[in-house]
């Protein structure tokens, strides 16, 4: 328990709680106590004043008057606790989406999407709603109970004993139900994420979803989900709907009972009638921050469960981004002996060649022979197992990998828009872009002409993925994107693999234009878009086994021959 109670204290730190508006917060709330406190003995005096001397409406004044500072500091105590919760908890979001946006790619390879949106949204609410609605207050009632149970003690000592009997019930209750309610919290958060996962997964694929006619399936899925997460929230009752009554229960008999003895007291004149009403005012004081203390225990348990979390992922990995800075020339990319394994799985076995500077080199294989592993390798996504890469002579891993990876343009075979407008699209990694840029790459890319053509033009909504456009237009707009970022290196991924022959003709020509004069790695997919490549290697079973020209390869190479005569890899 101690350790989950320091993980969340680190965690507040982390968030850059604004420390002076905390203890201004505690300061306002403990002169709203000392009101709270003051009620009572002014009751105490007006009634015994009205007993003596009959009632008089300025012997309300001190009474009202401090009711009306106690619900000022109510309000100023409730706005600043929002205030510093919800500061804090946005600098928490802030710094867990950081930190999310600069893991290393294997974290994904492991979690889903959802469960690291729920990380970011579901775990920190979790948080925000404990530091503000409940952290304050169960510190401002401890010092209401300590407060009150001073005052009592000065007004009957025998009476107060009596209450405190209240205590090691309510800490022998709460405290075997804490944990369990902290390892439901835990699995709870851990299914909502499972489930995140889920809608992400299946809502990004709506539509494999229906053309595969399989709502079926995903809803009984979905539902199984569901149910568990049904399931945690009626045990989570159990124990609240155990814990809360049983804690009135305790102090309605510590109650009574005083209430008892209380009226015996003033028969017997050991008391005036306006102490007992004090005592009970007092009382009332003591059991509402008691009750509410079951609702912070409980909170308390979920806030520690969604904190380990929180912190796990905090602990997860960055990518190192500081380095030296990339040299201004262009320089051959070296392959030395590098391996790669993948879940322990061999993907690539001692890889040793040179990619040129100003020239297009070629990879070739069967699919899952290790082509997109080497691009991921290259830009730094994963660390080789064994060997090295080198640019230059210079190991890649030694530059400022932010420098790094402004070096690379990517244009894969299913050109990734996000849902927005063409301009966003086309801009996005080159926010600074003129319009006159943004023009020229499109007209560079062969997509000026259809776009000017739409009604909004840059400012046309692409749809989810780009749906609203055909295949090639989608190819055009993510080249126009590499050609304004004007990579040194520019990666492709077979961008004509599966259009029609009129959208290649088109893309074909604006990859030309992409390609000029810049070293660029492109996977094939069908050798006859090759053909024409400065250098191509081929790899069988994560190995190199040729290199060379198209020429060359088909007179020396028995396995690349084999391919060109079947003309297309994926077969």
């Amino acid at each position: 328990m101690q350790r989950k109670v320091k993980q969340l204290y680190t965690l507040m730190n982390r968030s850059q709680m604004a420390k002076s508006q905390f203890v201004f917060l505690f300061f306002i709330s403990i002169l709203e106590v000392a009101a709270g406190l003051a009620v009572p003995l002014l009751t105490m005096k007006l009634i015994n004043q009205i007993s003596d001397s009959g009632f008089a409406f300025t012997s309300l004044l001190p009474v009202m008057g401090v009711l009306v500072v106690q619900a000022v500091l109510s309000a100023v105590t409730f706005y600043m606790m929002r205030r510093v919760g919800e500061g804090a908890v946005a600098n928490l979001r802030t710094e867990v989406w950081d930190h999310m946006l600069h893991l290393r790619l294997p974290y994904y390879d492991v979690h889903e999407s959802g469960e690291t949106m729920s990380r970011i949204t579901q775990d920190t609410n979790v948080v925000k709603e404990f530091v503000t609605e409940q952290l304050v207050s169960f510190v401002s009632g401890l010092f209401t109970i300590l407060g009150a149970v001073i005052v009592l003690l000065w007004i009957d000592w025998k009476m107060t004993l009596l209450l405190l009997l209240a205590v090691p019930l309510t800490i022998f209750v709460m405290y075997p139900l804490g944990d369990k309610m902290y390892e439901l919290s835990k699995a709870n958060q851990d299914e909502l994420a499972s489930f995140g996962g889920r809608l992400g997964r299946i809502l990004s694929n709506i539509r494999l979803v229906k053309a595969s006619q399989t709502e079926r399936q995903e809803l009984e899925g979905g539902k199984a989900q569901i149910q568990q997460l049904y399931r945690f929230g009626m045990k989570e009752a159990k124990i609240v709907a155990v814990l809360t009554p049983l804690m009135t229960l305790i102090m309605m008999i510590v109650l009574i009972a005083i209430f008892g003895y209380g009226g015996s007291q003033v028969a017997s004149g050991a008391i005036s009638s306006g102490e007992l009403v004090a005592i009970m005012i007092y009382l009332v004081q003591i059991i509402m921050p008691f009750t509410q203390m079951a609702t912070f225990f409980t909170d308390l348990q979920k806030t520690l469960g969604a904190t380990e979390r929180i912190v796990e992922a905090l602990d997860e990995t960055r990518e190192v981004r500081e380095g030296k800075p990339v040299p201004s020339a262009s320089l051959p990319i070296r392959f030395d002996n590098v391996s790669f394994r993948y879940n322990e799985k061999p993907v690539l076995i001692g890889m040793t060649f040179t990619i040129e500077p100003n020239a297009t080199t070629a990879f070739v294989s069967r699919s899952g022979g290790g082509k997109t592993t080497m691009f991921s390798l290259i830009e730094r996504f994963y660390e080789v197992t064994e060997g090295q890469i080198l640019y230059g002579n210079e190991r890649i891993e030694t530059f400022d990998l932010n420098e790094w990876r402004a070096l690379f343009g990517y244009v894969s075979q299913n050109a990734p828009l996000l849902n927005g407008t063409i301009r966003e699209n086309v801009m996005y990694g080159t926010p600074n872009a003129t319009e006159e840029e943004v023009l020229a790459a499109l007209k560079a890319a062969y997509a000026c002409d259809f776009v000017m053509q739409l009604e909004k033009r840059l400012d046309t909504e692409v749809g989810e993925g780009g749906i609203k456009l055909s295949g090639g237009q989608k190819q055009r707009l993510a080249i126009a994107r590499a050609i304004l970022r004007n990579p040194r290196i520019l990666l492709l991924d077979e961008a004509t693999s599966s259009l029609d022959n009129e959208s290649e003709r088109e893309v074909q020509l604006a990859l030309n234009t992409l390609t000029k004069d810049r070293m660029t790695i492109v996977i094939a997919h069908r050798l006859s878009t090759i053909t024409g490549a400065d250098h191509i290697l081929v790899f069988e079973e994560g190995k190199l086994s040729g290199q060379g020209t198209h020429e060359k390869l088909l007179q020396t190479h028995p396995y690349y021959e084999q391919l060109w005569m079947n003309g297309r890899l994926e077969e």
